[in-house]
């Protein structure tokens, strides 16, 4: 009976997370003297990314940095340094997965308005589904509490042969029905796990191109919360960069040189082009007048 009590769902989505593809950063910039040493810590094997590509990536990023300077201003180290460490957690999972049954998804409108308009479309036939599913619990339940009654009455006048099989047959029509109900339940689970990815990727086209994001109101008040793709800290005298999310090769090399610029002492600029901008717009790989201007005025507090 437990388990019937939980088979009626709600739709729980996540929080409006303005930003996945997008890609918010959070950073704290550091004042750093002379070459500074990296490492490369854990890359998640979830990562569609082995441990020498996340190198590459890595390598690629330092370079468009000292390339702008025409000096080195990273070394990779066998042992401290920035570590370099690849997390896998939701917001990769559900790019992942959605990709895997919807194939490729981009920052376009095109997009946006595509997984939308299917975002309202399974929204409404979950809504369907789990009205009728609440409606067969209801039921089973009052057939339950029938069947116990007729069961309590039939031992009080002593029960025959004919109501035991009556009963029983009873009883085993409503164990297939339970069977059934929990297997509707466990669909409308993988429903609602489908929504929840629909939710986090559209949200995040939407920061990326200013539209308007899909808001789920349990509470009284519209959830939200920004989170980055990628985050670099310096705490404690230990600094470390944080991969969570990337979709290509172009964007992780793009995020990675983001947060080495913040490591050099960069913040953030203003041009949505630029690469040191709060968010990951572009694939481009090309720093902009405002990024040189940044990291020359870094280089100068360092005296170089």
């Amino acid at each position: 009976m437990e388990r019937t009590r939980r088979s009626s769902l709600a739709l729980l989505l996540l929080a409006v997370l303005p930003a996945l593809l997008a890609g918010f950063y959070r950073a704290q910039p550091a004042k750093v003297q002379g070459p500074l040493a990296y490492r490369l810590g854990a890359v998640d094997g979830r990562f569609a990314l082995s441990r020498a590509e996340a190198a590459d990536a890595v390598r690629a990023a330092t370079d468009l940095w000292s390339k702008a300077a025409g000096r080195e201003l990273f070394r990779e180290a066998g042992a401290g340094g920035i570590e370099v460490r690849f997390v896998y957690d939701y917001r990769q999972e559900a790019a992942d997965k959605l990709k895997g049954i919807s194939g490729n998804i981009s920052c376009t409108r095109g997009s946006y308005d595509a997984l939308k308009a299917r975002f309202e479309r399974e929204r409404e036939a979950f809504r369907q589904k789990d009205a009728e599913l609440q409606a067969d619990v209801r039921e089973y339940n009052r057939m339950v509490a029938a069947l116990n009654a007729d069961i309590a009455a039939a031992n009080r006048g002593g029960m025959t042969e004919e109501a035991h099989r009556r009963l029983t047959a009873s009883q085993e029509e409503l164990d297939g029905w339970q069977a059934e109900l929990d297997s509707r339940s466990r669909e409308q689970q993988d429903e609602a796990d489908n929504l929840n990815r629909l939710v986090v990727v559209i949200n995040g086209i939407a920061a990326s191109l200013n539209l308007e994001v899909i808001r789920y109101n349990r509470t009284g008040s519209v959830l939200a919360s920004e989170f980055s793709e990628g985050h670099y800290e310096r705490k404690n005298d230990r600094e470390s960069i944080t991969v969570y999310h990337f979709t290509s090769r172009e964007r992780l090399v793009r995020l990675l040189a983001h947060e080495f610029g913040h490591a050099l002492g960069l913040g953030h600029g203003s041009d949505p082009g630029s690469l040191m901008y709060r968010l990951n717009r572009s694939d481009s790989l090309s720093l902009t007048r405002e990024d040189l201007a940044a990291l020359k005025a870094a280089l100068r507090k360092r005296g170089l």
